[in-house]
Parts: C-alpha cells; sequence; structure tokens
C-alpha cells in the first residue's frame, strides 16, 4: 500500500476589497475587509496561497478552493498534521 502524505493546514489572516450596495454616506464606507481563512495548504508560490476544504486522496481532488493573493496576506501559520 503506497504510504499517503500528510498534508499542510494553513490559517491565514488577510484583507480583501469591498462592495457596497445602494446609497452611502461617509460615514458608512467600508474601504477594505479583514478575513480569516484555514485550509489545507494545495499551493503556493510568490503570488498566491491556494487552500482547499476538502481532500479526497482517493482520487486525489479537492473541493471548495479558495485563492488568496500573497500582497493581501497579513499572516500566515501552516501546522503540519
Amino acid at each position: 500500500m503506497p504510504k499517503k502524505t500528510r498534508p499542510t493546514v494553513a490559517y491565514v489572516e488577510w484583507f480583501d476589497a469591498s462592495y457596497q450596495r445602494g446609497e452611502c454616506e461617509a460615514s458608512d464606507l467600508v474601504c477594505r475587509v479583514e478575513l480569516r481563512s484555514a485550509g489545507i495548504l494545495i499551493r503556493e508560490d510568490d503570488e498566491s496561497i491556494s487552500l482547499a476544504l476538502d481532500s479526497y486522496e482517493g482520487d486525489k481532488t479537492w473541493r471548495h478552493i479558495e485563492h488568496i493573493p500573497k500582497v493581501n496576506v497579513k499572516l500566515i501559520r501552516k501546522f503540519k498534521t
């Protein structure tokens, strides 16, 4: 039986642009939002981090994938499982 690779889990604090609908006053403006994400680290390069919520080792697939631009990352913590 082949040896299973152990995934790395990542916790990421990051910011993103925001969008507001309808009329707003200056005091209502939310120009950016701060987010927290966690998942299985499936890809990382100089430009982005990709996290998956689910993975299935049987056919090596992922589901619910989020791509976070590295320029927006405030903090990343990685955990070996």
